[in-house]
């Protein structure tokens, strides 16, 4: 199966911030929100389940210090489970039976969610023809014509 989202290997986490959701952010514009619970583990770190819907900021301890950390392979499993894992622990989240238990958005308008069940939809980057012209023109109207 041909991977739809780019390798995060490398990618800086910016932000990481719990509302309504965990939700990682990159230096360079990816946003991953995950609203079902997580479990966080890693060398030194107990497995730590955390409910992102209900907990509070700050950030709970087991995911204090992510920001600014380098993301070392996002995984995504058939069954639309996530792994996100860092140098010092994973983040990992299964899919819900009854709600989108996360979303990945690039930049560009790219779009994989976890649906319910575990089905995965993905939505292609916004392309854009270099050779198209913005819409504008003399008073809003067409644009103009060569």
């Amino acid at each position: 199966m041909e991977s739809v989202i780019p390798d995060f290997a490398g990618k800086i986490i910016e932000s990481a911030r719990i509302d309504f959701g965990l939700h990682l952010r990159t230096e360079d514009g990816w946003m991953i929100v995950i609203e079902a619970p997580v479990v966080v583990s890693g060398p030194g770190i107990a497995p730590t389940r955390v409910d992102p819907a209900v907990a509070e900021s700050p950030l709970p301890d087991a995911l204090e210090g992510v920001a600014g950390q380098a993301i070392t392979q996002l995984l995504v499993a058939r069954e639309g489970h996530l792994g996100v894992q860092l140098a010092d622990r994973q983040i990992s989240v299964r899919a819900d039976e009854n709600y989108e238990a996360w979303h990945v958005t690039g930049p560009d308008g790219e779009l994989l969610i976890c649906r319910p069940g575990g089905e995965l939809t993905h939505f292609s980057p916004a392309r854009r023809d270099p050779h198209v012209a913005p819409e504008s023109g003399p008073a809003g109207g067409s644009p103009a014509r060569p």
